[in-house]
């Protein structure tokens, strides 16, 4: 929308000027934390042209999201259809083990109780990439894409004559996704991951109390979906204290099943740190997770509006299914541990003290849950006209990222690695918690218009999106550091009163996780087994997102 602009008056200036201010105090004062992936999914080609600085300049149908009140634009019958499309692409790099996890490594290589094969890592001074997206979409659970695309839309009504607009609107809020090679040594970080927030159904209203003010609201009917598949290892070296025990100790090498001694039971098997202990794969969903959106819409004069929104956290219960599959290196040390005559009695010690011993089943299959809430926003911010040709875009915005402060999964049968870990109090036998630790968060967002000609505008917008990750919270599981989204695009008037609208964004960000930095990575806590599986690595991260969207707003 562009306002017809008065010559430029003494009181306008000094507006432009406090509005000057505002924006040099955003740039140089925007705190260290923000957003995670707040917005990038929804649709909207004007929205990411301007870097989504549009809470005070509602874009069409999708002012629904970003604020109800801006609905009161859109007259008669209207159709919205719109399209997203783009790559979100992880590249980590793994560099060299820290001074002490090397000197345990090359202690244990010097003794001998290995071969050299035993302490391969292929996660060791090598690169992994992402091959493409992984979307947990409804009825078809985790489906693999070589990128993200989605045809989404919606229509509203507003009744001739009438001071109040109807809509619905189809969008995802959320909308992230990878997927890696079986053999990429990422994998151990996650081989498919995939969060999913659907509004399907979006009943709103805008109401237009008088020529400068308006309001409205949404109730929003969403599904939401997360999957996993997590290859586990320890990743610890002190798992190489076993082999020691059954060199030194036990004696293993002149075990005898002729001739067994009480101890021989631990001289089954060995597993490297290096080597897959299980393979967890889950999907949970919900089909129905109602939320809330109320906006504000103040327009004082032809060449100033301001907006506040506020979407309401949506809190979720997601139930699917998992399967627990133990692989053969944990098995050839459960098994002789199982089949001894002393493992019985030792069991029913630990079931005393409350605890369980891994039992020897290959796969375990189950129920899981996850409760989440999606975050809550608040945006407020302020649309200017500071020529007949050019508009000035400003947002402050609020995340309540710290509800996910950690991820709790519960599943309905034990999980082997968990039993052992229980013991060290990682997690229990039914459940993992993943503690991402995430801070409530601001940032800000800028965006121009340029009215090129009478039915073309050009925009261009900025966005600050520093990480949501505490600093002494960073991982590779989610790696979502600090950068900028930048954002370009067109929108063009159709001859039918209709609106076509074209827009690209590119957000980069880069992670630097030095050794024992990030507990869900590299620590070297040497009783962190979960979930730790580059232990004593430097790691790096670099995460790229390139969006694509294309919309067409037309009357019927």
């Amino acid at each position: 929308m562009v306002f017809h602009c008065h010559p430029q008056t003494v009181s306008q200036a000094r507006v432009l000027a406090v509005f000057v201010v505002v924006i040099a105090t955003l740039v140089t004062a925007a705190p260290a934390h923000a957003v995670l992936t707040d917005s990038l999914t929804i649709g909207n080609a004007k929205a990411i042209s301007l870097g989504h600085a549009v809470t005070a300049d509602p874009p069409g149908i999708d002012s629904i999201h970003f604020n109800p009140a801006g609905l009161v634009k859109l007259k008669g019958r209207q159709s919205h259809l719109k399209v997203v499309a783009g790559t979100f692409s992880i590249d980590m790099e793994f560099g060299d083990y820290d001074p002490d996890t090397a000197a345990v490594i090359q202690d244990y290589t010097n003794q001998g109780y290995f071969p050299d094969s035993y302490y391969f890592n292929d996660a060791y001074k090598s690169k992994s990439t992402t091959e493409g997206a992984s979307l947990m979409l409804p009825f078809f659970g985790m489906t693999d894409a070589p990128l993200l695309l989605a045809p989404l839309g919606g229509a509203s009504y507003s009744p001739p004559g009438s001071d109040i607009t109807y809509a619905t609107n189809v969008y995802s809020p959320m909308m992230v996704g990878f997927y890696r090679a079986e053999d990429d040594p990422g994998r151990w970080i996650g081989q498919r991951m995939s969060f999913m927030q659907i509004t399907y159904f979006s009943p709103s209203f805008a109401y237009r109390v008088n020529d400068s003010f308006s309001f409205g609201g949404a109730m929003t009917f969403n599904y939401g979906g997360v999957g996993f598949e997590l290859p586990f290892r320890g990743g610890n070296p002190s798992i190489f204290g076993l082999g020691e025990l059954q060199a030194t100790t036990l004696d293993c090498a002149n075990a005898s099943p002729d001739n067994p001694r009480p101890t021989d039971f631990l001289c089954g098997g060995t597993f490297s740190p290096y080597e897959e202990l299980g393979y967890l794969a889950m999907e949970v969903e919900t089909p129905l997770a109602i939320g809330f959106n109320v906006g504000l819409l103040w327009e004082p004069t032809e060449w100033m509006s301001v907006g506040v929104s506020y979407v309401a956290p949506i809190p979720m219960t997601l139930k699917g299914d998992f399967t627990w599959t133990s692989s053969d290196s944990w098995l050839s040390v459960i098994v002789p541990l199982a089949q001894s005559n002393l493992y019985g009695s030792i069991e029913n010690l630990v079931q005393a003290l409350g605890y369980s011993l891994p039992d020897t089943s290959t796969v375990t299959e189950g129920k899981a849950t996850l409760d989440l809430e999606m975050p809550e926003l608040f945006n407020i911010g302020t649309s200017i006209q500071l020529s007949p040709n050019i508009k000035l875009n400003v947002d402050y915005k609020f995340s309540g990222w710290s509800s996910w402060e950690d991820l709790p999964l519960e599943f309905s049968k034990p999980i082997n690695f968990l039993r052992l870990a229980e013991f060290v109090g990682e997690s229990t036998r039914n459940a993992l918690v993943f503690p991402l630790g995430l801070e409530d968060t601001w940032n800000w967002a800028v965006g121009m218009e340029y009215q090129w000609s009478d039915r073309t505008v050009l925009r261009f917008g900025i966005e600050d999106r520093p990480t949501s990750l505490p600093s002494d919270g960073l991982t590779p599981l989610l790696p979502m550091g600090s950068g900028k989204l930048y954002g370009a695009g067109v929108g063009i008037k159709m001859r039918n009163g209709g609106q076509m609208d074209f827009g690209i964004a590119y957000f980069q960000n880069s992670l630097d996780m030095p050794s024992g930095t990030s507990p869900l990575g590299n620590d070297t806590d040497p009783l962190n087994f979960i979930y730790n599986p580059f232990f004593g690595t430097d790691t790096k991260t670099d995460l790229s997102v390139l969006l694509l969207e294309f919309s067409i707003s037309q009357p019927f």
